[in-house]
């Protein structure tokens, strides 16, 4: 009896060091997806997305394939590259969902660029991701982007983190 109540307390550890170590992932995918946005680095950025991934566009009630967000993204990388904007993106989270190899994100980001002159430019956006991972590295399956936050709301979100 009392090596029964041993192995349930390692499996328990266990399971709290792996529930850990998806998240640690999960936030490094999002950290080099941040990099790539800071740094203009378009080629690095698409490589975070599944070749099939979906965009889901709540805010024009649309839906496509990723490549076709890549084109209207694509100039933002160009310009940041180039020195002409500087672009970022933070991420406040309400719900991660997940096992060893999918996962679940909801929450806002709040992508912004500010141009030579110093104008800023904000977008705060309610959304979800859905990932999944493959040979060791977590690739978005689904990007959608539910509906428009406010700065407000960006403000006094309780984020998981």
């Amino acid at each position: 009896m009392h090596r029964n109540f041993i192995l349930i307390g390692i499996l328990l550890v266990q399971f709290s060091f792996a529930e850990i170590n998806i998240i640690e992932e999960l936030d490094r995918s999002w950290i080099s997806m941040k990099r790539s946005i800071k740094n203009g680095d378009f080629r690095q950025f698409k490589t975070m997305y599944h070749r099939d991934a979906i965009m889901v566009n709540g805010i024009k009630d649309s839906t496509y394939s990723i490549r076709n967000a890549f084109d209207t993204w694509e100039q933002g990388f160009k310009d940041t590259k180039a020195g002409t904007i500087d672009a970022d993106l933070e991420l406040k989270f309400s719900r991660r969902i997940f096992d060893n190899d999918t996962a679940h994100e909801t929450g806002i980001f709040h992508y912004y660029t500010i141009n030579e002159s110093g104008k800023s430019t904000d977008s705060f956006i309610h959304f979800e991701a859905l990932w999944i991972k493959k040979q060791n590295r977590w690739f978005m399956l689904m990007e959608n982007q539910i509906s428009r936050a406010s700065k407000s709301e960006w403000e006094s979100f309780k984020s998981l983190q």
